[in-house]
């Protein structure tokens, strides 16, 4: 009887070993496994950079406003973020960002001859919270072992995505222009003649927006990651620049609103002033604005709690 117990407990140490060494071996791939749920909540918070795309200033081709080809790099501005990643599934997310930017145009930049002559400059600040849906169209997301056991090596942490975004964004925004060094809101001018007779409606101060685009995250650790997206939004208005259809009477303007009002609805030097006159095109009224973002994230997981290795020694 006493070697037969002997004989259980030698069996039950083998056991336990073997056991041990099997769960050291099981590492948590995320690709075949449900491991992704421990990536289900994530902060994030990070800076950017925005350029917009809309009526004012551009390149010196007419017809190219409204896409990436139109982009003008001087009127880059920067842009901060923050917001939460949720993990649906393995290969789906959803991500709720509120961010401020400043988007900027400027016909000085263009050498278009009309955009030139219109001289129509602004600043927008911009308020987005978005909500999105995220499709994980690469991943590559493996954590070494969970034990540390001496003189067995296991595979280091990976977090490496690709995905596609696309979703809905809330935004707010005040264009502004420049005189004489400092910053006019625009919007109370009416510098389209809104509130007259004939005139365009009121432009709101609020819009929605529907933003795409691609991301990509690094992660250095289980903790810490890293992302950096590139995306384009198309909003529901064409008064992020306050330029939005044709001129109105400069004269009725300056009646009703005053002379700042006058000058910033049309501060052509009046070499081409019939290109301005009343009924004039102004902006392009098909079309509405846009912007796009470029954003580097700081990442934190919330949802796994394991930051430290558990160390197994065995004695016999």
């Amino acid at each position: 009887m006493k070697n037969f117990n002997h004989f259980k407990l030698c069996m039950l140490v083998v056991f336990s070993f073997l056991l041990g060494i099997n769960t050291y071996a099981q590492h948590s791939n995320f690709t075949g496994s449900d491991h992704w749920k421990t990536q289900r909540g994530e902060l994030l918070f990070g800076i950017g950079i925005s350029n917009f795309l809309g009526d004012l200033g551009g390149l010196d081709k007419t017809g190219t406003h409204y896409s990436p080809v139109d982009i003008e790099w001087n009127t880059t501005r920067p842009s901060g973020h923050f917001g939460y990643r949720r993990r649906l599934a393995s290969w789906l997310a959803t991500t709720s960002t509120f961010q401020y930017a400043v988007l900027k145009g400027d016909d000085a930049y263009t050498n278009d001859p009309f955009r030139r002559n219109r001289n129509l400059s602004f600043r927008t600040h911009l308020f987005e919270l978005s909500q999105r849906l995220e499709i994980l169209i690469f991943r590559d997301e493996h954590y070494g072992a969970r034990y540390d056991i001496p003189d067995l090596k296991g595979d280091k942490n990976r977090n490496t995505l690709v995905y596609l975004f696309s979703g809905i964004s809330f935004l707010g925004y005040i264009p502004q222009g420049n005189l004489d060094g400092g910053w006019t809101n625009l919007r109370p001018l009416n510098t389209e003649g809104q509130g007259l007779p004939d005139a365009v409606e009121p432009y709101k101060f609020v819009s929605f927006g529907i933003p795409f685009g691609i991301g990509f995250k690094y992660g250095f650790d289980r903790v810490w990651r890293m992302s950096f997206e590139l995306s384009y939004t198309q909003t529901f208005t064409d008064y992020l620049d306050d330029v939005g259809g044709e001129y109105y009477d400069n004269d009725a303007i300056r009646a009703a609103y005053g002379t700042t009002a006058a000058y910033f609805a049309d501060p052509s030097d009046g070499t081409f002033k019939t290109w301005t006159a009343e009924g004039e095109l102004r902006g392009d009224a098909n079309h509405n604005d846009g912007y796009m973002f470029f954003n580097i994230s700081i990442i934190r997981n919330l949802s796994d709690k394991s930051t430290k290795k558990l160390k197994w020694r065995y004695r016999f």
